[in-house]
């Protein structure tokens, strides 16, 4: 290896001139760079300086034309080759200093300034490092050299040559933002979802081809070459120009993805991008009110006869996803914010999280706690059956304070191996252990739910 180093003539610097990037929801991308350089005939070295600090190290690959091959591949996760050089650095709190590197050990940069001391810079407080002299707007716009690749060529030919350099990152990520407006009485919603993009790889992303994908990724590190596979295949594949304005998903296997509808995008460290995905007006929902009185998944008499009830309902908004309520679209997880236009103001009613949602299926949203209805649970009656066997009365009081009817979903949890005995009003069993009761509640009035219970504990 020695001999071959011995005979590399020059050392050239590659450039980027195509991006590719396949974003995924759980803070990782697949990054596909094609890097254009002068080919010298014979063995020569290439170095590619500014690499994103959050490379995984192993999964570097190169693609490579015909008349190019690989000798040695040597990377650096931390730039050391500045070392007697003047540098700056711009820390977390806006302050900059300069000097010379005088070392740099993985934790901390050194720096000797213009008055001969010895600065010391945690590297965990430095906001961007700029090797030369500081220029504020280049400063702005630099890169933190984090990371070297350094490549051995052996060329059969002279002139301009391309080569793509494909790997994996983590600390870029995308989530989709919804907004959903209420209408005055409460029962449409308008949504306008935003794909929110932020990268803190360290590295700026200039004219890229951005591709979002939604799922949960695998990420055992054992099944890394076919990641890879995946993400070069989704790049070849997926990207087509379109005229629609309108973000629109496409389906890739158990995923589902998301190409932007611009030619290039950048996306520079630490910056989060906002992007209209899609609107829809006019979607029907339903307002239901959840009341879970029990605070105690365990069944202890003792601790029960006590117990303190939960007396707040909360406000939940469910609607389809699908066609004929103006939606029928694959949901990417994300925040919802419902709004409600109040005189001249437009405020915030509640926020909930909703998970990779398909198309045709039930989306709920929680509101948060009710003001004007309340709930009241107690056991009137506890008797001990036989051994280990025991049969509760339950009461349930729900009052409505509002100018209207509501809905209210009662929910339930039974321990061991239950039985209804007797009931007030129809329930459903959801499973093993739960029930609901479906209850409306006129307006200014209450509604009381009774049922007896029998535990049977035996194992």
């Amino acid at each position: 290896m020695m001999f071959l180093i011995a005979l590399i003539g020059i050392i050239l610097s590659a450039e980027v001139k195509e991006t590719y990037l396949t974003i995924y929801n759980n803070n990782l991308s697949g990054v596909n760079q094609v890097y254009l350089d002068k080919c010298r005939n014979g063995i020569f070295e290439t170095v590619i300086k500014n690499m994103p600090r959050t490379i995984i190290s192993d999964s570097l690959n190169l693609n490579l034309p015909d008349y190019l091959t690989l000798k040695l591949q040597s990377y650096k996760n931390e730039n050391t080759d500045y070392i007697n050089h003047e540098v700056s650095i711009l820390t977390k709190d806006n302050s900059i200093i300069k000097g010379i590197l005088y070392k740099n050990d993985g934790e901390s940069y050194t720096i000797r300034n213009e008055n001969g001391e010895y600065v010391v810079v945690l590297k965990e407080y430095v906001k961007y490092i700029n090797y030369g002299k500081f220029d504020e707007i280049d400063f702005k716009n630099r890169m933190i050299n984090n990371g070297v690749l350094k490549l051995v060529f052996d060329s059969k030919k002279d002139g301009d040559c391309e080569f793509g350099v494909n790997y994996i990152l983590n600390n870029i990520s995308w989530n989709a933002s919804y907004d959903a407006y209420l209408n005055d009485d409460e029962t449409k919603l308008d949504i306008n979802a935003r794909i929110v993009i932020t990268n803190n790889t360290g590295y700026n992303f200039k004219n890229a081809r951005v591709l979002l994908v939604a799922g949960d990724i695998n990420r055992v590190l054992e099944n890394i070459s076919t990641f890879k596979t995946m993400s070069k295949a989704m790049m070849a594949s997926s990207f087509e120009d379109s005229a629609s304005e309108e973000i629109k998903p496409s389906q890739i296997s158990e995923f589902y993805s998301y190409n932007l509808p611009f030619k290039n995008i950048t996306i520079n460290d630490g910056e989060t991008l906002s992007l209209d995905m899609f609107s829809r007006k006019g979607i029907k929902f339903k307002k239901l009110y959840i009341y879970k009185g029990q605070q105690d998944m365990w069944y202890f008499y003792d601790n029960l006869k006590s117990y303190r009830y939960d007396k707040n309902l909360t406000a939940n908004l469910i609607f389809e996803n699908n066609k004929e309520n103006s939606m029928d679209i694959p949901l990417p997880a994300g925040n919802v914010r419902i709004y409600k236009k109040n005189g001249n103001f437009i405020s915030m009613v509640g926020e909930d999280k909703i998970k990779h949602t398909a198309a045709n299926s039930k989306i709920e949203l929680t509101l948060g706690r009710a003001f004007d209805v309340s709930g009241k649970r107690i056991i009137l009656d506890h008797k001990k059956v036989r051994t280990n066997v025991y049969r509760d009365t339950i009461e349930i009081t729900l009052k409505n304070e509002k100018n209207e009817d509501i809905n209210v979903k009662v929910k339930e949890y039974l321990w061991g191996n239950w039985s209804i005995v007797e009931a007030s009003h129809k329930y459903t069993k959801i499973d093993a252990n739960n029930i609901e009761f479906d209850i409306k509640v006129p307006k200014k009035s209450s509604t009381t739910i009774k049922y007896i219970a029998e535990y049977d504990l035996n194992q």
